[in-house]
């Protein structure tokens, strides 16, 4: 077995050699592209400098499986190499039940190099590759070797699985919030709420996105290996960027921004500014934690369960938010049509609209009679909360917390899509976990009402 690149990732693939009579040459099957064809020469090199014999009277047919892709690979040279030692006998051929990948580079002269593209494969912690020199953290095991007559004799590495331990983000941790913004982390951390934060300039909503990072659960250890990173990503690309680059694309298809962020957090930093191509691509990954990208005859499907946390003024002035009496110097139409810029169907894929708002005063007596909650004590409640719902089992889910009495008198009698409803409904649940409450309170209901119904009727009213 060996590896080859399909689009964007790097793919197991099985190389089947055979010798039958004919000119002393290589040929590939399997639809291989140049880079692989031109191994052809590297191959008859490094084999003859390494003192082996290179068939006088045979052509070498190697297929590449499966065959309907086409294939590009910067390692699979080394596989060749393997196989046509081992099948005329030069060197011994490894047990059957040795179950490994043979991906690496070879010089002229016979030296194996370990790919720089072999940071990209999904190996597990069980998976073995057997490759030439190289660093870096790998997740998977490796067996590697300088010179091709090394074959047979490789160095074992372990897999890197230390070097991926979860190291939480401290930027969250270091702040504190108002009571009111770090229930709202609270529940964004644990309920992983798709929320739009608007408000005026200066009012905290960059740093309450970038903050929520930190509250983050523990991410798989496995999900850490494979990315060969010590957390869940953030994302926070720049508005100016294009829908392509956002969610794929290209020739060939080549995941995005969206797909960088999966498991993580992307942030939308000034979500109007964004165009809105890249508000309406948006809709379906969102919907269905994936985006399916085809460029011609080429088809990719790429990962992208992310929670998205955008931020975003409402008017020009940057001051407005519903409900609040402040005096624009921009004309109503134009702040009217700022807030067009926000598809409706879009807007709908949040479950959370907040509402942030300046402080009051500046005055240090007035900051230090305000109750903060340290970032410490969010994560610690967001923990708890963790631990109450595993230890509660499935029933946490269950349509059986809510008190019939709630939903006939506190829900309201329609709702403006079932997305909203849906939102309510998980919302009031969150927040009863954080309370270690198995039974949905009216209050609970009450706050999810404020948090995801109330501010998206205030924002279809407009001024």
């Amino acid at each position: 077995m060996s590896l080859a690149r399909e689009g964007s990732k790097l793919i197991p693939v099985e190389v089947e050699l055979i010798l039958i009579p004919g000119l002393p040459q290589i040929h590939f099957l399997g639809l291989p592209d140049q880079v692989i064809r031109e191994s052809i020469h590297r191959i008859k090199s490094a084999i003859r400098q390494q003192g082996f014999e290179f068939p006088k009277t045979k052509q070498i047919l190697v297929n590449i499986r499966p065959q309907h892709i086409k294939k590009s690979s910067r390692g699979v040279e080394l596989a060749v190499a393997a196989a046509l030692l081992w099948e005329t006998g030069q060197l011994p051929a490894p047990l059957a039940q040795n179950y490994f990948y043979v991906y690496g580079e070879l010089g002229l002269n016979g030296e194996v190099y370990q790919p720089e593209d072999l940071r990209e494969f999904d190996g597990t912690a069980d998976t073995t590759v057997l490759t030439g020199m190289g660093s870096g953290l790998m997740g998977f095991q490796r067996q590697r070797i300088e010179q091709l007559k090394n074959l047979n004799l490789p160095t074992a590495l372990p897999a890197d699985l230390e070097s991926f331990q979860p190291v939480r983000p401290s930027e969250g941790l270091q702040l504190s919030f108002p009571k009111v913004q770090a229930r709202l982390l609270e529940n964004l951390a644990l309920g992983k709420h798709h929320a739009l934060l608007a408000g005026p300039s200066g009012s905290g909503k960059s740093t309450l996105a970038k903050a929520l990072i930190s509250f983050l659960e523990d991410p798989r250890k496995e999900d850490l290996c494979r990315r060969k990173i010590n957390w869940s990503p953030l994302v926070m690309p720049h508005h100016s960027i294009s829908a392509l680059s956002l969610v794929g694309g290209g020739v060939p298809p080549k995941p995005g921004e969206i797909s960088k962020a999966d498991g993580g957090l992307l942030v939308m930093d000034e979500l109007l500014e964004f165009s809105p191509a890249c508000q309406e691509a948006l809709r379906e990954p969102l919907e269905e934690g994936l985006v399916r990208v085809s460029r011609g005859l080429r088809s990719e499907t790429f990962a992208a369960q992310f929670q998205l946390l955008a931020t975003t003024n409402l008017c020009p002035c940057g001051n407005w938010v519903p409900g609040a009496d402040i005096a624009c110097r921009f004309a109503r139409h134009r702040c009217m049509s700022y807030q067009q810029k926000l598809s409706g169907p879009f807007l709908d894929r949040f479950e959370v609209l907040f509402f942030t708002k300046k402080s009051n005063s500046f005055h240090p007596a007035a900051q230090a009679a305000e109750t903060l909650v340290s970032g410490s004590e969010i994560l610690a409640s967001v923990k708890r909360a963790r631990n109450w719902r595993l230890q509660q089992g499935t029933q946490v889910n269950s349509e059986n917390r809510f008190d019939p009495f709630l939903r006939k008198h506190l829900w309201p009698k329609e709702f403006s899509s079932r997305r909203r409803f849906k939102a309510a409904f998980r919302v009031a649940l969150t927040l009863a976990d954080l309370d270690q409450s198995i039974s949905v309170k009216p209050a609970h209901v009450e706050e999810a009402l404020q948090l995801a119904v109330h501010p998206f009727d205030k924002m279809s009213q407009g001024f």
